[in-house]
């Protein structure tokens, strides 16, 4: 699984940046910036996809979160997103070994924060006379990020580590500068201290469905942003106004000449 993950994020990100040059910048403004919430879990050693069972009944320990966002568009396929999100791995999860099924308490604060890049497979801008323009898209998105946990340092003194963000979402302009964004969202870890516990720190050995022995917070969120810094229109270019509909001329009929007698 987290193999198919890194791949995933590779093939986005090389994606993004071969659409980068394509398109104009038909959108009026530049950027928005937003707040969203939604619900996380934790999966990892104490709350393995290998034991499924387990998993599911895990689930009840989905914590909410809280962030901020800021988006710079490109154009109306590519942007690069700056989020932080606050939430917790937090409850009593079931896990199984060789020897039997436990529980564990967890209780860990996170800090998220990253840097994406999307890909919107329309062209999300709000302009009913451009030819396929929707105020909808689906997107992809992969970036790397860091993640603070000040409520507990592994053994090597470090309460932060590094991750890769990758998933999937929808974008809606609802409004002439309003914005509904919805995402499915994983943060894959380049270390095994998400539990908060010393005593899971990489204590299992690589499997089929965790190669690298990661662990990873995934989650549902649902954000509003609002469009903000209007770009500067070049008349002689093609502007965000191409494609609007143009504005109506008046005829002038020409004048008749008297003839001279």
């Amino acid at each position: 699984m987290i193999v198919h993950a890194g791949k995933f994020v590779l093939l986005s990100l090389m994606l993004i940046l071969s659409y980068l040059p394509v398109f104009s910048q038909n959108d009026p403004y530049r950027a928005e910036i937003g707040l969203q919430a939604g619900l996380n879990i934790y999966s990892g050693d104490v709350n393995s996809i290998a034991n499924q069972d387990l998993y599911f009944s895990n689930l009840q320990n989905m914590k909410s979160g809280i962030g901020g966002i800021f988006r710079y568009r490109f154009n109306q396929r590519l942007a690069i997103r700056l989020g932080y999100d606050f939430t917790t791995a937090k409850g009593n999860y079931l896990y199984r070994d060789a020897a039997g099924t436990y529980s564990a308490m967890l209780n860990n604060r996170l800090h998220v924060m990253d840097v994406r890049g999307e890909f919107n497979f329309f062209d999300l801008e709000n302009n009913p006379y451009k030819r396929f323009s929707k105020r909808y898209s689906p997107f992809i998105f992969a970036g790397f990020g860091g993640m603070v946990m000040p409520g507990y340092k592994n053994s090597e003194g470090k309460n932060y580590t590094f991750t890769m963000p990758f998933g999937v979402g929808f974008k809606m302009k609802f409004a002439q500068r309003w914005n509904l964004n919805l995402q499915l969202a994983n943060h894959l870890l380049l270390g095994d201290n998400l539990e908060g516990k010393v005593q899971f720190d990489n204590p299992l050995p690589r499997t089929e469905f965790n190669p690298m022995n990661h662990d990873m917070l995934s989650g549902f969120s649902i954000g509003f942003s609002y469009d903000f810094w209007t770009r500067n229109c070049d008349c002689n270019e093609n502007s965000f106004a191409a494609g609007r509909k143009p504005a109506s001329h008046k005829t002038v009929k020409p004048k008749k000449t008297e003839k001279k007698r």
